[in-house]
């Protein structure tokens, strides 16, 4: 593949994650991956040989950022934009890893994956409710931030392609906690929810949930992580240290 192609493309930009230990292409009029979708990564707690499946993989941050930390994993992605799908493609082989990335609609049963199960499911959706906030001019950026497929139907896939004792991954807002909760009872128990704070005195605005299915374990609420600390004598934002080595060095974030 003629990676110089991508490096001239006029609507693509390459960005670091990790530390610069991976560059991504992403497109410079949509949706772009951010801090969520390296948290999320970091967030699923595989194993090498196991089998792990991103909803909604768009560019592919957080698939390279989890192929970066764990090795010998065999991933799926499904992508319901092609051109995200397509880049998504690309960036995974531009950063040596291996994955295969499905173009589709969650709501379509997808023959690739019919008869495959997975031992981790995770995904960072749209956060808003459709007609809850003002609409993007640009598709992929509407795709990105707003709903077009129900919450609930992304848990019904991740209910569907989840193995028993698998488990599933989430980040979100916190005002759809409740919802998710829902999504979850009856088929996932385990339930862990993780608050994220951006500063110590400020209420969490995202959380990280993860959940076993056929589990009966109990529900845990956990006191929330700090990203942000400001320092004492020039009162420059910096990263607290557990989010520095998540950020720079792709270390797992470890709900407990």
């Amino acid at each position: 593949m003629n990676f110089n192609m991508l490096d001239n493309r006029k609507d693509l930009t390459k960005n670091k994650f990790l530390g610069n230990k991976l560059e991504i292409f992403q497109f410079s009029d949509g949706y772009r991956g951010n801090m969520d979708s390296v948290l999320v990564a970091a967030s699923v707690d595989a194993e090498s040989g196991q089998r792990v499946l991103e909803l909604g993989s768009g560019n592919g941050v957080a698939l390279c950022c989890l192929l970066y930390r764990i090795s010998d994993l065999e991933v799926f992605g499904i992508e319901i934009d092609k051109r995200a799908a397509d880049l998504c493609r690309q960036n995974i082989i531009f950063n040596k890893f291996k994955a295969t990335i499905l173009n589709s609609d969650l709501t379509t049963n997808i023959r690739e994956l019919q008869s495959v199960s997975f031992d981790h499911v995770f995904m960072n959706p749209p956060y808003f409710k459709r007609n809850s906030v003002k609409k993007s001019p640009k598709l992929s950026s509407r795709q990105a931030k707003i709903e077009t497929v129900s919450l609930s139907e992304w848990f019904s896939v991740a209910k569907k392609r989840c193995k028993p004792n698998g488990k599933v991954t989430i980040i979100q807002r916190i005002e759809r906690l409740p919802e998710i909760i829902k999504c979850l009872n009856g088929y996932f128990g385990q339930i862990i929810v993780q608050p994220i704070s951006s500063f110590k005195d400020t209420s969490p605005k995202t959380i990280i949930v993860q959940a076993t299915k056929s589990s009966n374990g109990a529900f845990k609420l956990l006191a929330p992580k700090i990203v942000h600390k400001r320092d004492v004598g020039t009162g420059e934002v910096l990263y607290e240290d557990e989010f520095k080595k998540i950020l720079s060095s792709g270390h797992p974030l470890r709900l407990n």
